[in-house]
């Protein structure tokens, strides 16, 4: 439940209660149901480009668990941890000795569409807990293009490099993947230092995802597929010798990603792919196999600069747990 949601709710019992208490509860209860309804209308959008692409349909049994779970985490996500704890979890970029390199590089987590660094409140966590060194960042995306993030972005990385010594892993979430190729295009010689050697990606729309034909807002029109944005960055990312071409990309994927689909737009030629099948678009960001690639790469990742460690390919099936 939003803030927006919140208000609505609270301004109808303060009318509806005195005239009717059954009422008043009634549409309560309504309002409250009013976010399941709009999740289940994504599900139902998603099995429907799939049939009319001729793929396989999805299992109803599927839909539903992850209907269900992303119903859950999208209320605690933006009900409490987006609007009232952003900063509940702070970064952790530990002092080390001058000249002297951490044992493995750090990560920075980017965000995605309508939410802030609070989306990462589970990981900050838990990577502080297995001492990775770790920076969240919040971008002003609501109402601005994807190139707003750059600065804040680049900021970040700059941080993390100076902590560490290494240039940093970077996992971004939703169009969090677009902010970091829109930034690594900005990328001169002289930022080599903090050039990150591998991203990873989570239900990025790398080729523009259907369901941004249905809102408003100049970075959901860089979403949608075959734009002119997304088509001038393929190009710029094709020029020999380009900051996206030296990065080792990673992207995580799901069939029943209700967000960004169909589910292969989230995978960017010559990526690596993790593969999370019947994890919803939020829910992908608990999955155990994800974190286990991060902690494998912030320890085999080099610096930026040097040849690219080799990851061997990975795919997986996960289900819902403690995500370290």
């Amino acid at each position: 439940m939003t803030l927006l949601n919140l208000a609505v709710l609270v301004v109808w019992l303060a009318w509806a209660w005195p005239q009717s208490v059954p009422w008043a509860l009634g549409g309560a209860v309504l309002w409250a149901l009013a976010g399941r309804w709009w999740l289940g209308q994504q599900f139902v959008c998603l099995a429907l480009v799939r049939r009319s692409r001729g793929e396989p349909p999805l299992a109803l049994a599927a839909l539903l668990r992850a209907w269900n779970a992303e119903c859950r985490l999208m209320l605690r996500a933006f009900g409490w941890d987006m609007p009232w704890a952003e900063h509940a979890q702070a970064d952790y970029v530990p002092d080390r000795p001058a000249g002297r390199p951490v044992d493995h590089a750090g990560v920075v987590l980017v965000h995605g569409w309508l939410c802030n660094r609070a989306i990462w409140a589970d990981a900050l966590h838990q990577l502080r807990a297995a001492g990775v060194p770790c920076i969240a960042v919040s971008m002003p995306l609501l109402l601005h293009r994807v190139g707003t993030g750059r600065a804040v972005l680049d900021g970040a990385a700059r941080r993390m490099q100076a902590a560490t010594g290494r240039a940093p892993v970077v996992v971004a979430h939703s169009m969090g993947g677009l902010v970091v190729r829109d930034w690594l295009r900005s990328l001169t010689d002289a930022d080599v230092p903090h050039r990150p050697p591998q991203v990873v990606t989570v239900g990025s729309p790398h080729h523009g995802t259907w369901m941004a034909r249905w809102a408003l807002g100049p970075n959901v029109a860089q979403m949608r597929p075959g734009n002119v944005w997304l088509q001038q960055l393929q190009r710029d990312e094709a020029r020999p010798g380009s900051a996206a071409s030296r990065v080792q990309w990673h992207c995580a994927l799901s069939d029943t990603d209700n967000m960004v689909f169909p589910g292969t737009t989230a995978l960017l030629e010559g990526a690596t792919p993790l593969w999370l099948n019947g994890m919803a678009h939020v829910e992908m960001l608990q999955a155990p196999a994800l974190w286990t690639l991060v902690r494998q790469l912030v320890v085999q990742a080099p610096s930026a600069g040097h040849p690219l460690g080799e990851m061997a390919p990975g795919t997986a099936q996960a289900e819902p747990r403690s995500i370290m």
